[in-house]
């Protein structure tokens, strides 16, 4: 490849300039600049963590949990050049070997024969990082023998760099690279490879099933015109308070599901774009959804794929109890912040993280008495992320009936505006929101009452794109 560029500036008379790099003997996407100018622009977007970085890998070991895992440490190079991570009371200040924050999110896709193959984000993206948070998870990167891979059968370090995303630096937009991950890489955990694209191409044509598409049947008879009480009373008046539609607007709705917010937004006058990952909440919401609405299949980790340039910009969007089920929130905030003109706001709500995250809280009570007692809400956990999987059958699971799972991630506040911050938003408003059930009469009513109107179950964020000049 070296040869390769050498040759083209030689032809052309010309200089390109590198603005990241891969890891020795690794494979995938390298970004090249034509002017010092970009390249510098673009070396900014890397290094704060604005662009997106998406590796496939074989690790050592059959890593059977499929739940993703994320990796923090702070990295420093021996003098071997091996990163390694140290305590944070090894720290040095400053000089040639300071460590450096990383952060890498990783993901099991297959298992076979001693090895996995897992696709991983790379939040920040250190030479070696990667290569040594695996080795430290006791999964090393296939044939990278500096990192401990016993496997003689693998010649080089299986990692490849299989996408990149980034704002172009002559026009902003939102901009996808993708290099097809190599078949080695499928058939040695006795996989086919992919016909033409790599395994984190967006799927285009075709049926998906997604994780909702398992529960949409529960989901939407949930929801159906506006059964849940949550959203009648609280949600729905929330949003439309924060959203501040109106007739002319253009209004995205992030994560619609059969489209609910999209059309109370829609009686306000405005025209609405729903995207949603299941094919069949989108074919629910375009069965009870009329006029100014339009509904598309469509992954909110990839908005820039999933809406049409014609579509944009939008003057406002929306992401109801979404976000806390997605993935990529980096990914998700700088795609509908690509999506927005300058000016333009975004509404996000989500389960209260400091209160209501599943299974890391809960309610107790303390006191003998009933009519003494007081209900409070225990947090067990807060400040770490965490992908909890959820049983959205109990019931019929206890009865026997297969367990139908969806994965809520778990952030603290710190990740949402971490995330606004390098996707370009401001926070303009932040609510918090109570849920106005009553319980039915007893010893115990009052004092639930009472714990419900005061801990919140919601928290509304407002963000906004401001304006250029």
């Amino acid at each position: 490849m070296t040869r390769e560029l050498m040759r083209a500036r030689r032809e052309r008379n010309t200089r390109i300039f590198a603005v990241h790099e891969i890891d020795r003997d690794a494979s995938g996407v390298l970004v090249f600049a034509r002017t010092p100018e970009s390249a510098e622009i673009l070396r900014r977007q890397f290094r704060s963590r604005k662009a997106d970085r998406l590796y496939m890998a074989i690790v050592e070991g059959e890593i059977t949990d499929a739940a993703p895992t994320t990796i923090r440490s702070r990295l420093v190079e021996n003098r071997r050049g091996v990163a390694q991570s140290i305590p944070d009371h090894d720290a040095e200040p400053s000089g040639p070997r300071r460590p450096l924050a990383a952060v890498t999110h990783m993901r099991p896709v297959t298992a076979h024969d001693g090895l996995t193959l897992v696709r991983i984000r790379a939040e920040t993206d250190h030479a070696y990082q990667i290569r040594a948070h695996m080795a430290e998870a006791g999964h090393p990167v296939g044939g990278d023998r500096a990192y401990g891979s016993t496997r003689k059968d693998i010649p080089r370090p299986a990692l490849h760099l299989a996408e990149v995303a980034f704002d172009h630096p002559g026009n902003n937009m939102r901009v996808r690279y993708r290099v097809p991950t190599p078949p080695a890489f499928y058939t040695i955990v006795g996989k086919t490879p992919p016909n033409d694209t790599s395994a984190v191409a967006a799927p285009e044509g075709g049926r998906v099933e997604t994780q909702w598409d398992r529960v949409s049947e529960w989901y939407d008879r949930m929801l159906a015109e506006k059964g849940s009480d949550h959203y009648e009373k609280v949600l729905i008046p929330g949003v439309l308070a924060l959203l501040e539609p109106e007739p002319g607007r253009r209004v995205l709705d992030v994560a619609c599901g059969q489209g609910v917010i999209s059309r109370a937004v829609a009686e306000q006058g405005a025209e609405v774009v729903g995207v949603d990952a299941s094919p069949r909440l989108i074919e629910r919401a375009k069965e009870r959804s009329e006029g100014a609405m339009r509904f598309l299949v469509g992954d909110a980790q990839r908005l820039t794929d999933a809406i049409p340039e014609q579509d944009r910009p939008f003057d406002a969007a929306a992401c109801v109890m979404a976000l806390m089920n997605i993935e990529d929130l980096q990914a998700t905030m700088r795609g509908v912040s690509a999506m927005l003109r300058p000016g333009g706001r975004f509404v996000a709500v989500i389960l209260h993280p400091a209160f209501r995250s599943p299974r890391l809280s809960a309610w107790g009570w303390e006191g003998s008495a009933a009519s003494t007692q007081r209900q409070f809400r225990r947090v067990d956990a807060y400040l770490s992320d965490a992908a909890i999987p959820i049983t959205m059958n109990p019931g019929a699971h206890a009865g026997g009936a297969d367990a139908v799972v969806t994965t809520t991630y778990h952030r603290p506040l710190t990740s949402y505006f971490q995330a606004a911050r390098a996707s370009g938003f401001v926070v303009d408003a932040l609510e918090e929101w109570a849920s106005l059930r009553q319980s039915s009469p007893g010893p115990r009513a009052d004092e639930e009452n009472r714990a419900r109107r005061e801990i919140p179950m919601f928290l509304a964020l407002r963000f906004v794109k401001p304006p250029i000049g």
